[in-house]
């Protein structure tokens, strides 16, 4: 996580960098609950969710469930195999490829929780059904209700049926190309750019010096070797996998310059096209910079093959795609108008667009079955548990290992004393929250979301909380981070923390708290001291507080040096004893 001092003008309204600038204070700012939360506690996350598809039809389903999914993670599972046989042999590489692997690693996983979330929440056939009982309701209706929602369906089912077609070339030319061997888009990029060099020299070498500031960023994360295996495997993938007819011109070419092995070998046209490009290594990029040629740049075999594969697309594809694409809109449209009409007393919220949203929730614990069972929050001793010197992920820092020895957590520490990391709530969120705060019943920031669990993968499309979570960090840990593992505690002390709220308090906490309160408020100063008789003498009652209160209240009243009886509910106490 980062933290962000936010400046601004000495009045308060945006400005460019100035020493005048003063830290902005805005009306309201979320205090800190350091209290923590339990088992079934409200949760609210205010944030900017990107895009859900809450309203996906049956198509779309299958479409997801027999197409895009799967092929998308089989393109994934081969780059991800080759960036980490080249990660484990080299530590340098490991560092470079840590990133990008990750990355690809996200959304194979997503996908493949997503295909087994809709499959266990039967999400195809209760769309069906949906989408039944709408085609009943429009066929009972009158004309006007026919000619209006009459052809939704029809409009959807053909511009699926457009899309099966050429879904498989789209994928692998989003996946196996674009995000594939990173040669491929740089080539891409950098032809875009370097055809608009200025002629005039002074703006001519401001423009090449970006450009080498780019490549530079480029090429210090970037394997030749790791790239070229993933250039020859990913065409070698599309080759395969997308149908011949919808080939473009490069993978004739291939078949001429490899004519005569018993099977194309895509490892040998790959090395040939890596010793031949101006972009397999900062070098040779560096060099023909000195001595920019258009004619090289266009010609390169990188670039080629990679235009050659777009260009197919774009030629062949494209005006398919947005054909089926405004089918599918139009159809959408009267799908969902048709569906709020028919049932006039549901909600349907819209789906995300990156505006905010709020979400709100429970904090709560979840059995996915198989017999398992998870808790709703993890605590240090998984952190410890796990680690793992070999690997990045699971390193543990040697201060951290030490003030977990020492169990020194300070106010962080939950009531039993441990270290609190994370914790889950029913709260509906997407890509695009990570960040959000995570607010309590009384609107203090109690942790920030960053991830949903395994189940809620298909959550974009079907959202189920009994068993889809929300994970959050617990702000105790980000403030244990920020004060005992970081020593910045003079960030703490400018920070807002809210009192803890009394069903939370201990026992003394709360005597504590009464007597301040009572001590502080002077309604309570001024109030005329209730006595009683007991036994003959009249002795002050103290029943509208906690015992622990009366007792201090009493020795305040009369002196911790003299011992004096008090009523208290009903019963007589001495301060001799507590």
């Amino acid at each position: 996580f980062s933290l962000f001092r936010v400046y601004c003008a000495p009045d308060g309204s945006p400005a460019e960098y100035s020493e005048e600038n003063i830290p902005y204070t805005p009306k309201h700012h979320l205090p800190i609950q350091l209290d923590g939360v339990d088992n079934g506690d409200y949760t609210m996350i205010f944030g900017f969710p990107g895009s859900t598809d809450r309203f996906l039809t049956s198509y779309g389903i299958q479409e997801a469930l027999d197409q895009t999914n799967p092929t998308t993670v089989q393109i994934r599972d081969e780059k991800l195999a080759i960036m980490k046989s080249g990660m484990d042999a080299n530590k340098k590489t490991k560092i470079q490829y840590a990133a990008k692997y990750a990355q690809t690693s996200n959304y194979w996983k997503y996908y493949i929780g997503q295909s087994k979330g809709l499959k266990r929440m039967k999400v195809y056939d209760k769309k069906v059904e949906i989408e039944n009982n709408f085609t009943e309701w429009v066929n009972s209706g009158d004309e006007d209700r026919y000619e209006k929602y009459g052809n939704a369906l029809n409009l959807i089912e053909q511009a699926y049926e457009q899309n099966r077609k050429i879904n498989i070339a789209r994928t692998y030319l989003n996946e196996a190309i674009f995000q594939g061997a990173e040669i491929m888009y740089f080539s891409f990029l950098m032809n875009r750019k370097l055809a608009n060099i200025p002629t005039e020299e002074k703006a001519k070498r401001k423009f090449m010096k970006e450009i080498k500031k780019e490549a530079k960023e480029f090429y210090k994360n970037y394997n030749s070797s790791i790239d070229e295996e993933l250039f020859s495997s990913m065409l070698e993938m599309y080759y395969y996998n997308v149908p011949k007819n919808q080939h473009p011109a490069v993978f004739k070419r291939i078949e001429q310059q490899l004519f005569g092995f018993k099977s194309l070998d895509f490892d040998y046209y790959a090395k040939n096209v890596f010793r031949r490009s101006i972009f397999s290594s900062k070098e040779s990029f560096f060099a023909f910079l000195e001595r920019p040629s258009s004619m090289k740049l266009e010609r390169d075999p990188a670039y080629t093959t990679m235009m050659s594969i777009y260009d197919f697309y774009i030629e062949n594809h494209y005006e398919k795609r947005k054909s089926a694409r405004a089918k599918m809109d139009e159809g959408n449209r009267l799908f969902i108008a048709g569906l709020r009409e028919m049932n006039p007393e549901e909600n349907y919220y819209p789906n995300a667009n990156s505006t905010m949203r709020v979400t709100y929730g429970n904090v709560g614990d979840y059995s996915p079955g198989n017999g398992a069972h998870y808790d709703f929050y993890t605590t240090i001793d998984g952190i410890i548990e796990k680690e793992d010197p070999t690997n990045d992920e699971f390193i543990v820092p040697e201060k951290l290992m030490e003030l977990y020895e020492i169990g020194d957590y300070g106010q962080y520490a939950d009531e039993n004393g441990n270290l609190r990391i994370n914790f889950i709530s029913n709260n509906d969120i997407t890509g695009g929250n990570s960040g959000s705060p995570v607010i309590n019943a009384w609107g203090e920031i109690v942790g920030t979301a960053f991830d949903g669990n395994w189940e809620a993968m298909s959550g974009d499309i079907a959202f189920e909380n009994e068993i889809q979570r929300t994970i959050s960090v617990d702000i105790r840990y980000t403030m244990f981070i920020i004060d005992k593992f970081a020593g910045a505690t003079h960030l703490i002390d400018e920070m807002t923390f809210a009192p803890k709220h009394p069903e939370m308090m201990t026992e003394e906490e709360l005597a504590a708290a009464e007597m301040e309160s009572a001590i502080e408020d002077p309604n309570t100063i001024v109030k005329e001291l209730e006595l009683k008789d007991y036994m003959g003498t009249l002795i002050p009652v103290f029943d509208m507080h906690s015992f622990g209160s009366a007792f201090d209240m009493a020795v305040e009243q009369y002196g911790a040096s003299k011992t004096q009886l008090f009523w208290w509910h009903g019963n007589v106490f001495t301060t001799e004893i507590k």
